[in-house]
């Protein structure tokens, strides 16, 4: 009877840490253009949101179960994203034209993953904004161009292992012609590499384990070209960044 019950509990044991174990093998390739184009006007309207973007691989995943997830995504393919837009007498408006040669996102809160990441972008990724806003209180508008983007959010005693290489040319410019706006924010960001990770619960669990190798071998360009006039706050920001790194430890 007691070596039936330790057979029992064995087996109940394995059955537990298997259901709740899944693997993931994925493999990505894109070696064609993505082109998306967005025009808007709006008049007297309460909010508007606005988005072209151009993916040449995109992956999530959202794990409730430990999860063991091998991604390799490979982009060849030139991604162009342009937004036109006028708005008058506007409260709200958010737009965003984006191109981005490999995107993945990983969110377990409770879950432990056990990643390997590998992104290529070869491409060039370009986003153009072009806006004429007159009497919107509150506006943002954002050209981002990145080569290879990989957001991670998982508890302590989970493991990362990734390599992120660019040689596309990355390039956004946004134009914007502002008059009597209460809050105007205006960003372009060209990005070669960018790798953001959050790690949950840390002092209870410990941290997370992070291997990373990024390698950009080409350029980044951004431009913001803004005319604004009785407007009472605004900020404008053009970014190249090469590779860029982002840890926070909770």
């Amino acid at each position: 009877m007691y070596k039936r019950q330790e057979l029992v509990s064995a087996f109940e044991g394995l059955i537990g840490t298997t259901a709740r174990t899944a693997d993931y093998v994925t493999d990505q390739s894109n070696s064609a253009t993505q082109d998306s184009i967005l025009s808007a006007t709006a008049n007297s309207v309460a909010s508007v949101n606005a988005t072209a973007a151009s993916i040449g691989n995109s992956y999530a995943l959202d794990a409730a179960a430990n999860v063991v997830a091998d991604l390799a995504q490979i982009n060849q393919g030139y991604g162009t994203s342009s937004v036109a837009t006028v708005y008058n007498a506007v409260s709200e408006v958010t737009e965003t034209a984006a191109s981005i040669g490999n995107t993945g996102s990983f969110n377990a809160d409770g879950a432990l993953l056990d990643l390997a990441i590998d992104q290529n972008n070869l491409g060039g990724q370009t986003s153009n904004l072009v806006t004429i806003q007159n009497m919107v209180a509150e506006a943002t508008s954002t050209a981002a161009s990145i080569g290879n983007s990989l957001a991670v959010e998982m508890p302590g005693g989970s493991k990362l292992t990734a390599t992120q290489s660019n040689s596309g040319t990355m390039i956004a410019d946004l134009t914007g012609m502002i008059a009597s706006t209460v809050d105007y924010t205006a960003t372009a960001a060209s990005i070669g590499n960018s790798y953001a990770l959050t790690s949950l619960d840390s002092g209870i669990a410990g941290n997370v384990s992070s291997s990373l190798n990024q390698w950009n071998g080409a350029g980044q360009i951004a431009k913001v070209t803004a005319n604004i006039a009785a407007s009472t706050n605004a900020a404008a920001t053009a970014a190249a960044i090469g590779n860029s790194v982002s840890i926070n430890v909770e």
